[in-house]
């Protein structure tokens, strides 16, 4: 069986003669990487709270995406730092309505980069809003080609140790933010040598986890996390 995993998009807010002339944005690196290990891919429009429900359940997973834009600040309690762009509101809400949906739906969610972020703050997470400003000394995370490499470090005793080739990986990195802390019901899962947060994962579900790195991105196609994924929501919908 092919399992069929949502991908969600970006939302791109325009106007065109005085009328709503919006659209939606995936990266065809998600939906490429995703067909190397067996999964279908469904790019998901903004959520609606009528069919959100319906759609989530015809899919077996699903991977909550990265964007070139941030977390508005004001839903975790803060002001914007000067470098953040803040996604559209639009956005926002859709990512947080399709993830609390497969989270009733008990369905497997992974979740990258900014998709980590978003799974971070709807659980009560802040986020540092810029590594370089915030968190002096720190490694570079991200760089203008978005295909920055660095190595991180799985933790013993999580999902992600055992679906990892080895305890230390290395990943492609884009990103200016990270998550502040570990949210209730969260453990970490992965860090930087420089400790950033580089992953989380549900305690008590079986396929929870987020990502600050790019598994789509991996310059050793088919990854491996991409992999696992699509395997654990085959099964489980067999099961």
């Amino acid at each position: 069986m092919t399992p069929l995993i949502g991908i969600t998009s970006e939302v791109l807010l325009d106007t065109r003669m005085g009328r709503p002339w919006n659209a939606h944005r995936l990266l065809e690196a998600y939906s490429s990487a995703l067909s190397l290990v067996g999964g279908a891919p469904v790019i998901l429009p903004a959520a609606n709270p009528k069919s959100c429900r319906a759609t989530l359940e015809h899919l077996d997973g699903l991977i909550l995406s990265g964007g070139k834009e941030d977390v508005p600040p004001e839903v975790f309690g803060e002001g914007p730092h000067p470098t953040v762009t803040p996604m559209p509101r639009a956005r926002w809400d859709s990512e947080a309505l399709w993830l609390a949906t497969a989270l009733e739906l008990n369905k497997p969610v992974l979740g990258v980069c900014l998709g980590m972020q978003v799974m971070n703050v709807t659980a009560g997470g802040k986020l540092i809003q810029d590594i370089p400003d915030q968190c002096p000394g720190s490694q570079v995370h991200g760089d203008p080609s978005g295909m920055r490499q660095h190595e991180v470090l799985i933790e013993p005793d999580t999902l992600l140790a055992r679906l990892a080739p080895e305890r230390k990986v290395t990943i492609t990195s884009s990103h200016h933010q990270a998550i502040k802390g570990v949210p209730t019901g969260f453990r970490i899962a992965a860090l930087s040598e420089d400790g950033i947060i580089e992953a989380i994962e549900a305690v008590g579900r079986d396929f929870l986890v987020g990502v600050q790195w790019h598994p789509e991105r991996n310059l050793k196609q088919p990854d491996w996390l991409l992999r696992s994924f699509v395997e654990h929501c085959a099964n489980k919908t067999a099961s």
